[in-house]
């Protein structure tokens, strides 16, 4: 119940924060929706965290594609400053639990991962460049089966790059640091394709 609470605010504060930055600096504020594709990397994750990133790179353990989690989402960006962006994430995918498992048959059924983030983007130049490196950050809830909720941080860089009739093609590579006792981390790989509303 408790974090059914902390994602209805967290919902809540997304969409503040976007109508805020409408009124940010005045001026017409860009927004934008995205189409989003993203591999989720727990087994990496899991053993950086029993050992170090530094061991797993020198083992050559890094996970590959293929061991990856697949999600799909949508995302929506509000513009805040010349610099700084707002954004909303939610992600489905169909997975098993636990969703970190080296033996398969360990594996129960499959279900619905669904995760929902805000946070903001920082870019590196101001203002309309062809490529913008950015870092960001956020809160997000993750739930599995829609049962068994859990928070985390998001905390990573991207790459914008502009295309044609101001949508943008980003690349991501986020972590997802644990908020609650019972999350899972994941390295998280997304690439999202935005087209402009306004």
């Amino acid at each position: 119940m408790l974090f059914r609470s902390l994602l209805f605010s967290l919902i809540a504060l997304g969409l503040f924060i976007s109508a805020q930055a409408q009124n940010s600096i005045g001026g017409k504020k860009k927004t934008s929706i995205a189409l989003r594709f993203n591999a989720l990397d727990f087994g990496t994750a899991q053993q950086v965290q029993n050992g170090s990133i530094g061991s797993v790179l020198n083992a050559k353990k890094w996970g590959q594609y293929a061991s990856t989690t697949k999600s799909f989402g949508v995302n929506y960006t509000s513009q805040y400053t010349n610099q700084v962006d707002i954004y909303s994430n939610l992600d489905l995918a169909i997975t098993r639990s636990p969703l970190y498992a080296p033996n398969a048959i360990t594996r129960s059924n499959e279900d619905v991962l669904t995760s929902f983030e805000s946070g903001v983007n920082i870019k590196m130049f101001k203002g309309d460049y062809w490529v913008n490196p950015y870092v960001t950050a956020g809160l997000g809830i993750r739930t599995f089966a829609f049962r068994d909720y859990s928070a985390y941080a998001p905390v990573g860089l991207g790459l914008q790059i502009k295309t044609c009739k101001g949508s943008n093609l980003n690349i991501t590579t986020t972590y997802s640091t644990k908020m609650s006792k019972s999350f899972v981390p994941s390295y998280n790989y997304g690439i999202s394709y935005s087209f402009l509303l306004n």
